[in-house]
């Protein structure tokens, strides 16, 4: 079942620098970590699951920090391209309001671009911000709240406002 919020920001910030002090503790090296996703953008509705991204520039890294994730209680899940990108949550189960959820991904790669364009195209755009927020909010009125169609639907969207999020830094 999806549940949307609106998310506070500021407290969403917080949440998200005291993930990350303590990530950077047992990661050791200074990668580069940044809030991507819907907690990152002021006013913004989504499940209020705060999304780091972190950067790596080579496998040796990638196996490194998939290691060390795990030792802080992430859990790997499915939708992985083991070469450029993984994904770890904070539980197990379901993803629900207050969750975490790690991308680590290669820093060559289009893929760790696309979460910093996006999230900085969304952050200049007030318009984009509220249409994908109406979005957000018509899927589940229209009815799609388990989490699988409700993702399918979006993504579409999401592949296009990416498309106008990589034009805009051309």
């Amino acid at each position: 079942m999806v549940a949307l919020e609106r998310q506070n920001f500021k407290d969403n910030t917080k949440r998200y620098n005291r993930e990350v002090k303590r990530i950077r503790k047992a990661i050791g090296k200074d990668y580069p970590i940044n809030h991507v996703g819907s907690t990152a953008i002021p006013y913004m509705i989504g499940k209020n699951i705060i999304d780091i991204l972190i950067g790596v520039f080579n496998d040796n890294e990638m196996e490194d920090l998939t290691r060390k994730l795990k030792q802080l209680g992430f859990y790997p899940g499915k939708k992985s391209n083991e070469n450029i990108y993984r994904f770890f949550a904070s539980t197990e189960e379901e993803t629900k309001s207050g969750d975490i959820h790690i991308h680590l991904v290669k820093i060559d790669s289009d893929r760790y671009k696309d979460f910093l364009i996006l999230k900085e195209y969304l952050l200049k755009n007030k318009n984009e911000r509220k249409a994908y927020a109406n979005l957000k909010k018509e899927i589940l009125k229209s009815g799609y709240n388990i989490r699988e169609d409700y993702k399918n639907i979006k993504s579409k969207y999401v592949t296009d406002l990416l498309n106008r999020a990589r034009e805009s830094v051309k």
